[in-house]
C-alpha cells in the first residue's frame, strides 16, 4: 500500500497519482483490466474522488480505456483492449437503398475493429426508439450510432443520449458528438455543373428531403453551382416529393402536364431518379435527348436501371470505416475532444447526361431571385 503522506505537497494529488500509475503501465507493472476506483482509493490511501479523477486522466491521454459494464483497461494492446464491442445502429428507415447499403458496410467491416453491428430503424416512432434502446441495454451495447433523420428529431436524440451510451453520428452534423458526413452540398454542386455544361440554365431539381427544400445541403449545391454560372433558381423547375420511385415518376408526369419540364433533372436520389425515367419514357420522351437525368448516390446497380443514370457516389465503405474508427477511438478516450469527418463526392457520367442539348438559357426576366446560402446535413 501506497500511503498518502508518500505524494508530495506540491501537485495535486491526482496528478501525482496518474504519473504513479501512468509510470506502471509504461515499465509492464500495470496490464489488463485494472482495479476498480474503491479499490485504487483504498491501494493508495486516497479518496475515491482523487482515485477517480486520476483514472480519468489517464483515459484522456490513451493510457487506458474504459468498456461499460465492464471496466478499466490498459490501451496496451493485451486481449482486453481486444474486448468484443457490440454497436448499435439506428436509422428512420432502409427503403433508401444508400442506406441499405452502408448498414452493409458497416456490418461487414466491423469484424477488422472486433465490432458487432446491430442494425434498427425507428420509422419516426419514439416508442419504436424506447424498444430499441431497452433491447440494447439489455444486450450492453457499449456504443450507438445514429444516422441523421433519427437525429435531427430532437425528442429522439436526447432519449438516445440519455442512455449514457457513446453516440457517433453518420450525417448528423451535430457539434456535440463525433460525426462521419457526406458532403452533399458539394456533390450536388458537382454534378449540377455537369447538367449545365449539358443543357444551360434549364436545370431542375426534384427533391425528397424530409426537410424543406431550400434548408437541404442538395438544393443549396444545386444552387450554387446555377449561381456561379450567373443563373439564379427558376423554381418552377424544383419540386417535392417522396423519396420513392413512385415520387419520382409522379412529380415528372405533373412537369410535362404543367409545361414545366426543364432541359436536365437532378433527383434527391437514384430511385427517385428511376421513376423519372420511367415517366419521361412513358410519354415518348427520350433520355437524354430530350431531358438529361442525374442523381445523387450510387447506390443502385446500373443493370438494374432502363437508361444508365450519372451520380454521385459517397463510398459507403469509406463512411463506414471512418465511423467504426471514432467508435475505437471513443471507446478508448472517452474524453477526446470530437471530430467531423468528411466524405468527398465523385461524379460518375453515364448515359442518361451523355448528350449535349440546346435548349437555350432563360430570360433575365425569367430569373428569380437567389436564396440566401446556408449549411445543412441533407
Amino acid at each position: 500500500m501506497v500511503m498518502k503522506d508518500q505524494f508530495s505537497s506540491e501537485d495535486h494529488i491526482y496528478i501525482q497519482l496518474a504519473a504513479l500509475l501512468r509510470s506502471q503501465i509504461e515499465h509492464g507493472h500495470l496490464t489488463g483490466k485494472i482495479p476498480g476506483i474503491r479499490d485504487l482509493a483504498q491501494q493508495y490511501s486516497v479518496n475515491v474522488k482523487t482515485a477517480n479523477k486520476a483514472v480519468s486522466l489517464l483515459v484522456q491521454d490513451g493510457h487506458l480505456f474504459r468498456l461499460r459494464g465492464k471496466g478499466t483497461f490498459v490501451a496496451d494492446g493485451t486481449s482486453e483492449h481486444d474486448t468484443h464491442v457490440l454497436v448499435g445502429f439506428i436509422l428512420t428507415d432502409i427503403v433508401n437503398p444508400y442506406f441499405a447499403h452502408l448498414a452493409q458496410a458497416l456490418q461487414d467491416i466491423a469484424g477488422e475493429h472486433n465490432m458487432t453491428v446491430i442494425v434498427n430503424t425507428t420509422h419516426g416512432s419514439h416508442d419504436a426508439l424506447l424498444q430499441i434502446l431497452d433491447s440494447y441495454e439489455k444486450q450492453n451495447a457499449q456504443l450507438l450510432i445514429v444516422q441523421g433523420g433519427v437525429a435531427r428529431n430532437k425528442t429522439h436524440f436526447e432519449t438516445i443520449t440519455r442512455t449514457g451510451i457513446p453516440v457517433i453520428g453518420m450525417h448528423t452534423r451535430i457539434q456535440s458528438i463525433d460525426d462521419v458526413w457526406s458532403d452533399m452540398r458539394a456533390g450536388a454542386q458537382l454534378v449540377t455543373d455537369h447538367l449545365i455544361k449539358m443543357g444551360g440554365a434549364q436545370v431542375g431539381y426534384i427533391s425528397g428531403s424530409d426537410e424543406p427544400v431550400h434548408q437541404t445541403g442538395r438544393f443549396q449545391g444545386y444552387r450554387d453551382a446555377l449561381v456561379s454560372k450567373g443563373f439564379n433558381v427558376d423554381m418552377r423547375f424544383v419540386a417535392e416529393t417522396d423519396p420513392t420511385y413512385r415520387g419520382g415518376h409522379n412529380v415528372v408526369l405533373d412537369m410535362i402536364d404543367s409545361g414545366n419540364l426543364p432541359a436536365a433533372l437532378l433527383f434527391y436520389n437514384q430511385i427517385m431518379a428511376m421513376g423519372g425515367v420511367s415517366a419521361l419514357l412513358s410519354r415518348g420522351l427520350k433520355v437524354p435527348d430530350d431531358v438529361a437525368i442525374a442523381s445523387i448516390d450510387d447506390s443502385i446497380d446500373t443493370s438494374q436501371m432502363l437508361v444508365p443514370t450519372t451520380t454521385i457516389d459517397f463510398s459507403a465503405e469509406e463512411a463506414a470505416r471512418q465511423t467504426l474508427q471514432l467508435c475505437r477511438r471513443r471507446l478508448t478516450s472517452p474524453g477526446a475532444p470530437t471530430i467531423h469527418a468528411r466524405i468527398a463526392p465523385s461524379l460518375i457520367t453515364r448515359e442518361s447526361s451523355s448528350v449535349k442539348l440546346t435548349a437555350e438559357p432563360l430570360n433575365a426576366d425569367d430569373k428569380t431571385g437567389s436564396i440566401n446560402p446556408g449549411m445543412s446535413a441533407d
